[in-house]
């Protein structure tokens, strides 16, 4: 398979909707995320969980991470997904990519899919998918995919905005192709696999999502 020219999670995200058709689980929550540059939104949830199924499927593809079956629970059995690393990557990755990979526990035990999306994304928020967003957008920044813009007026107080570069984004459209290759090889190759890893890392998200204090006075 060709390498692309970013990231295939950054391309999973900004191509999110030619991918729906693989998408191995839908979310019922409403609101969306549009995509740069084009008019079309795809539910953030969904978004999310796309572009780090995307980053594990690359790894597992170059021969980095090995994803196997496990079942857990004594009385109530449940089936999850272990990662074990299994060479160092011959090309050097940024982005989710690169976290992903530095996310990986030294001990194998602690290398299920949702613990490793756990740490990946390092604490706590109201909106962990958003968080997932973000974090593709400022490594696309730093490749020159976005600009930073500063807010006019009270908007200042939130700090520069970042602006999609629309002639750049465009041009890499021919290359989420490679990347419905990689998700479609791993959905046929190992079926059980491909489809537990989207429960995984949607499990794995919405542990960082904080809950609420309850004041019980």
């Amino acid at each position: 398979m060709t390498q692309p020219v970013v990231a295939p999670s950054a391309l999973a995200y900004l191509y999110a909707d030619s991918l729906q058709d693989l998408f191995a689980s839908k979310t019922r929550l409403s609101f969306g995320e549009r995509l740069p540059c084009r008019d079309v939104s795809v539910k953030k949830s969904d978004l999310a969980t796309l572009i780090l199924v995307t980053a594990y499927a690359h790894w597992k593809q170059q021969g980095c991470l090995q994803l196997s079956m496990g079942v857990k629970g004594l009385l109530v059995k449940s089936k999850y997904l272990q990662a074990m690393r299994t060479s160092i990557p011959a090309d050097r990755l940024d982005g989710l990519e690169g976290l992903l990979l530095a996310s990986v526990a030294p001990r194998e035990k602690d290398n299920a899919v949702a613990s490793i999306v756990h740490r990946l994304l390092r604490e706590d928020s109201v909106d962990p998918w958003g968080r997932v967003v973000k974090e593709v957008q400022h490594y696309l920044l730093g490749l020159g995919y976005y600009s930073e813009v500063e807010r006019k007026g009270l908007g200042k107080l939130l700090g520069k905005e970042l602006s999609p570069q629309c002639d750049r984004i465009l041009s890499l459209q021919s290359s989420v192709s490679l990347v419905r290759e990689l998700l479609s090889g791993l959905r046929s190759s190992q079926p059980e696999v491909y489809t537990q890893l989207w429960k995984d890392v949607s499990a794995g998200i919405t542990s960082r999502q904080e809950t609420p204090d309850t004041d019980l006075d």
